[in-house]
């Protein structure tokens, strides 16, 4: 598999990982402004951490990131499963071994970053994703009801929450701040 070029104007490329109840949701932006992949990877769910492990070390080989940003389960709001929260931890090891630079953000942190879109909830901060990139439109779940299980294709605005975090509230887009 050949690495993806360079952005030419040399900004990090960050690759997001959200692992899910089936394998993980990711998302590969090289500067706050250009989404350049993302997409759901289910795994077999024998040995699935070991598995999911191995697809995202294809993705590092394939996309070069200069930082992986991953939640901070330990972060305020996380109701992370043990097996989540060690595949995390196995992540983190993985890029520390390929000296890529790791970042961790609690669900807390992201919705501050996006304080803008008034209550910031998963359904509003997607919505927000969804403008600033519209390739993701078509991928925007309908809003949840209590009853009905979350659609795994939030996880990718989740992987996306992920790395706009890792660039902060200043990768928010002027039009979307003065939208309160």
């Amino acid at each position: 598999m050949m690495p993806m070029p360079r952005h030419p104007l040399g900004t990090p490329r960050v690759l997001a990982i959200d692992p899910t109840v089936r394998g993980y949701a990711f998302a590969v932006l090289e500067g706050p402004h250009a989404l350049i992949e993302w997409g759901v990877s289910q795994v077999a769910p024998r040995e699935k951490n070991r598995r999911c492990v191995k697809s995202i070390e294809e993705k590092i080989i394939r996309y070069e990131p200069e930082v992986v940003v991953l939640e901070d389960c330990a972060g305020a709001g996380s109701r992370r499963s043990a097996r989540v929260r060690q595949l995390i931890e196995q992540l983190d090891l993985l890029a520390a071994k390929r000296s890529i630079t790791r970042r961790r953000f609690s669900r807390s942190r992201i919705r501050t970053v996006f304080q803008f879109v008034g209550k910031p909830n998963k359904e509003a901060i997607a919505k927000a994703i969804a403008e600033r990139f519209p390739e993701l439109r078509p991928r925007l779940p309908r809003v949840r009801k209590i009853y009905m299980s979350e659609d795994e294709r939030m996880n990718i605005f989740d992987a996306v929450s992920l790395a706009l975090a890792y660039f902060g509230p200043k990768a928010v887009p002027e039009k979307a701040q003065s939208a309160d």
